[in-house]
């Protein structure tokens, strides 16, 4: 039992001693030289002009101020910066100078368009989010990260957008990933490129209550006057169907205008049941009517008084309860 003891603690000190001579993973990896850290860039942007909002090409134009702080070496965030989903139009009022402590300022002032896809199932109640997404098309993120000035960033007091509120503003930067090694062979298949990506996003918010009147006043007096036919008296048969048959095609030629200023939302949308609510009560009172013709002509009095009456008091209440359900 001793001698087994002694030649355990025997193997036991000759691997510690080896274990002590050789070089260990760790040991190795500790020698090797760390990766260079990447290079903090601090970025803002400051709107000066929001112009161009264009529902049916899915784009508008922006005016803003950006700059770039950071240590000076490498080539020029101005210089290298992109605008994601967007074209930069024009680089203005360029500003490259050297601020205390061995940090370089780069600033312009930049016109850009931008791309941006509208959600349209609440028009004309709908608000919106209009992004600037700025990334540097030289450098990853394993050499630059971009580091958000939120003190710094915002939107001019005096930006005014027709027919919309600007709601505010916030800024962020996010990791955009990018997994393709674009066809270089030279990296394995599903290799993938990692982006610091700066977001600036502006609120804007529809004046609803206007727009919806301003928008939809075709539609309501197309409506209205097909209910009006209710009060006509069978006897006045022509200008009875004449109303009828006009509110259908004001309303027809109202929808073509609507569908004229949105483009396709690829979803049932607010203004589509409003025009669907509008056409499907002028063919109510149209048929409406023709029956109501046809019982008179029939010597059926009795009965098209009711329906008359029915009309009169079941079409615009019907139309109010299914308006109060489908406005959003």
């Amino acid at each position: 039992m001793g001698l087994r003891a002694a030649r355990g603690w025997l193997v036991g000190l000759v691997a510690c001693g080896l274990a002590g001579l050789l070089p260990t993973g760790r040991g190795a990896r500790a020698e090797e030289p760390a990766a260079a850290a990447p290079e903090t860039i601090f970025v803002g942007a400051y709107v000066t002009l929001i112009h161009g909002i264009d529902l049916k090409a899915g784009s508008f134009g922006v005016d803003f101020w950006v700059w770039f702080r950071w240590s000076g070496r490498g080539p020029s965030p101005l210089d290298s910066f992109e605008v994601i989903g967007g074209r930069v139009l024009s680089k203005s009022n360029v500003i490259r100078k050297s601020l205390a402590g061995g940090l370089e300022y780069h600033a312009a002032r930049v016109s850009a368009s931008i791309l941006q896809p509208w959600d349209l199932r609440r028009f004309p109640f709908d608000d919106h989010t209009l992004q600037i997404r700025i990334e540097d098309s030289e450098r990853d993120a394993l050499t630059a990260v971009y580091v958000a000035d939120s003190v710094n960033a915002g939107i001019d007091p005096d930006v005014r957008v027709s027919g919309w509120r600007v709601a505010g503003h916030e800024d962020a930067v996010v990791e955009q990933v990018y997994r393709s090694n674009y066809g270089d062979t030279s990296l394995p298949t599903g290799a993938h490129a990692r982006y610091s990506r700066y977001v600036f996003s502006a609120r804007l918010e529809r004046d609803g209550a206007g727009r919806f009147f301003k928008f939809f006043a075709g539609l309501f007096i197309a409506t209205l006057a097909s209910w009006c036919a209710f009060f006509v008296r069978p006897k006045d048969a022509g200008p009875r169907v004449s109303v009828s048959i006009g509110a259908l095609f004001a309303a027809a030629a109202v929808t073509i205008a609507i569908n004229n200023q949105m483009p396709d939302a690829g979803a049932l949308t607010f203004a589509d049941k409003m025009v669907f609510l509008s056409l499907g009560t002028i063919l109510v009172s149209l048929i409406g009517t023709v029956s109501a013709l046809a019982l008179h002509y029939r010597e059926r009095e009795a009965m098209h008084r009711r329906l008359d009456r029915a009309g009169q008091v079941a079409v615009p209440l019907v139309y109010a309860v299914i308006l109060w359900q489908i406005v959003p």
